[in-house]
């Protein structure tokens, strides 16, 4: 039993045996993943309708014509999303305005009120 225990000892001691033997339990555990994912992606239901999984890959396969329609409609698309930034400038534009133009009223009102206050405290020094 010493012999065989030594006998043990000594291939497991080897770098090639430990090389081999992670290799076969890694190639096994591999085999074993790719066996049960395709058991699980064959058990899966069928996707449902109107998804992503309908869409096809590649529009040019569809022929000539839809794809022609396909480019009219993102042509549309960045038409309108051109419209809608140049709306959304103007706005932002429109709102700068405004606010530099209360900031100024409001810089203007603080101003009157400081004179007002200073005006104040000088008649009230004065008695």
């Amino acid at each position: 039993m010493d012999a065989f225990l030594t006998f043990l000892a000594n291939i497991v001691a080897t770098q090639q045996f430990f090389q081999v033997f992670v290799g076969g339990c890694t190639m096994w555990l591999i085999g074993w993943m790719v066996t049960r994912g395709r058991n699980d992606k064959e058990s899966l239901p069928a996707p449902a309708a109107g998804t992503i999984a309908d869409v096809p890959a590649v529009p040019f396969a569809q022929g000539p014509r839809e794809v022609l329609d396909i480019m009219r409609e993102q042509r549309d698309m960045d038409r309108r999303r051109t419209e809608d930034n140049t709306h959304i400038r103007e706005c932002v534009r429109v709102i700068k305005e405004e606010t530099k133009r209360q900031t100024e009223l409001l810089q203007e009102i603080a101003e009157d009120q400081r004179l007002e206050h200073r005006l104040n405290a000088e008649r009230q020094h004065r008695h």
